[in-house]
């Protein structure tokens, strides 16, 4: 789980969310480039989720860390898909922020796993 993986993670969701910022502001509807951009942040907590499955077994994580781990890896997961779907759907300036809270909770998602990592 130590590498540039999690950091880059954490700077990819907090520029996602820089993006979303600037998209709000100019009322702009959630376009190809964001949901690129979060395809990529997704793909990174996947490979993330992978790596803590194969490394797991190698660290000492008490009591229900490991639950606590994969609950916040899982939660990743399906952060930036529901904040699509939910600004998608309704096309509003309120909808796209939903986006940029999806952005920052998923770099607090990676801060924690970070956390609850033994290191």
């Amino acid at each position: 789980m130590d590498g540039p993986l999690p950091l880059a993670l954490i700077y990819a969701s907090l520029a996602f969310a820089a993006v979303v910022l600037v998209y709000v502001v100019l009322d702009r509807t959630p376009d190809w480039g964001l949901l690129g951009l979060a395809g990529l942040i997704e793909a990174a907590t996947l490979v993330l989720l992978v790596v803590a499955i194969a490394q797991v077994g190698d660290v000492s994580l008490s009591g229900g860390a490991t639950v606590t781990l994969f609950g916040y890896l899982l939660a990743g997961l399906v952060l930036l898909p529901i904040g699509f779907v939910w600004s998608l759907a309704e096309r509003s300036r309120g909808a796209t922020a939903v986006l940029l809270v999806a952005g920052l909770a998923q770099a607090f998602v990676v801060v924690r796993v970070l956390q609850v990592w033994p290191g």
